[in-house]
């Protein structure tokens, strides 16, 4: 930790205003993510309509992430971001404002868009903003940043309805006011995001030469065919996509008919999940030091598999709180080090189109399983949303060891190759 501290001193001026920005952000989500489904339920759509609008607005986000992708190329990646940022903030203002399901539609078409803008330049700033040796922990305080913000939402959200109640009594009765009320705090977060975001740097300097090492990896890892090696990012990425739009965006409709929690309850155990996704999240890369990024990201991505069972099989809160807590601490923990070896092994001039590739494989996934996610947990339950993310998930756990190991191994070849002195007679 002290050495993460140390490290987190040399981040770049440019890359703390990115992370003031996701802050607000942050915060501005998990508001919406502890409260929308609860809104969209509270003015009479069932599960599958909710799951349907949201599906469309991952939909959004994939069709958009492509040329967002080629914009953030040819322009630059501030520019991108704030764009996303401003069609986020307007669809999130109109899902806040709006009980029609035209209006409800206009409004993830806009927050799709600004999403899939955002996912596409968020990590080739980084890469591009910061020094080699930093880029392990920029990622991941990237990450834990958008968790701890989340934690703080998270507990804000739980009682807010509340809070609006106390303050105007009138609304004691009225659940969908209430919520509504307390949807428009997240969008204010987001909007406030733009004041930082707006120091971004421009366009980033190309990268220095590389080393003998580095160059070296990346002739060997991405020169040959840079588009293979993202087509297996992308479909590692879509199975988690899929396995995700199975059973996430119901976690609190989950907590609240399966396990029987309340909303401040429901807002807790989400504050404590962030929490415990944060300090798994802070932890990536001194897991990837000690066994490697690829070996990380299987291994914590597996160790999440077991906790997603004892939630299908249990019904006791405190029980699936834990495992809750648990599953989303070890499955997001592998995320900064899949996002540094994408950007590790691919090309700079490919970098935001890569990004673009795996955002839009995740969201159409997402999108497809959430069309029929809602219908399959009204039918058939929770617990069999859950059986298959776990299938997904140890899938694409499977899959990333088998492209990218030997690319690991590979690595470790050449660094020690190049680390010995050479010889001239």
């Amino acid at each position: 930790m002290k050495q993460m501290l140390l490290m987190m001193r040399t981040f770049p001026a440019s890359v703390r205003r990115l992370f003031a920005a996701q802050a607000m952000f942050g915060i501005g989500m998990g508001v919406f993510s502890v409260l929308l489904n609860l809104y969209l339920r509270s003015i009479g759509f069932s599960e599958e309509m909710i799951g349907r609008l949201l599906a469309f607005q991952s939909l959004c986000a994939a069709i958009a992430s492509i040329p967002m992708g080629m914009l953030a190329d040819r322009t630059t990646r501030r520019t991108t971001y704030l764009l996303g940022l401003v069609l986020l903030g307007s669809g999130l203002s109109t899902l806040a404002s709006s009980r029609e399901l035209n209006y409800l539609i206009a409004a993830v078409l806009l927050a799709g868009t600004g999403n899939g803008a955002m996912m596409v330049s968020v990590q080739p700033y980084l890469q591009e903003n910061s020094r080699r040796r930093q880029r392990p922990y920029i990622f991941s305080v990237s990450f834990t940043l958008m968790w701890v913000t989340s934690i703080l939402a998270g507990f804000i959200a739980g009682w807010l309805p509340r809070l609006f109640a106390w303050i105007n009594p009138a609304l004691a009765d009225v659940e969908a006011d209430r919520l509504q009320y307390s949807l428009w705090i997240g969008v204010f977060f987001t909007f406030i995001a733009l004041i930082p975001a707006q120091g971004m740097s421009g366009r980033a300097k190309s990268e220095k030469p590389l080393t003998a090492e580095s160059l070296e990896n990346s002739e060997k890892a991405c020169a040959s065919n840079p588009w293979k090696l993202i087509a297996r990012f992308s479909l590692c990425n879509a199975l988690i996509g899929f396995g995700a739009g199975m059973i996430v965006p119901y976690f609190n409709l989950y907590f609240r008919d399966w396990v029987g929690a309340s909303i401040p309850q429901i807002g807790m155990v989400f504050a404590m999940g962030q929490f415990g996704t944060a300090l798994g999240s802070i932890s990536s890369p001194f897991l990837a030091k000690r066994i490697g990024l690829i070996k990380g990201v299987a291994v914590s991505q597996l160790c999440s598999l077991p906790f997603m069972l004892l939630m299908a099989w249990q019904h006791e809160l405190w029980l699936c709180s834990l495992c809750f807590i648990f599953r989303g601490a070890f499955m997001n923990m592998c995320t900064p080090m899949r996002q540094e070896t994408t950007m590790e092994i691919v090309p700079q001039r490919h970098r935001a189109r890569a990004s673009a590739a795996e955002s839009m494989s995740w969201n159409l996934a997402w999108a497809t399983a959430m069309f029929f996610s809602g219908g399959i947990i009204r039918d058939y339950g929770y617990d069999t949303s859950l059986y298959i993310a776990f299938a997904c998930y140890f899938v694409s756990a499977a899959l990333y060891y088998h492209f990218f190991h030997p690319w690991e191994k590979l690595k470790k070849r050449l660094q020690v190759a190049v680390s010995k002195p050479i010889i001239t007679s």
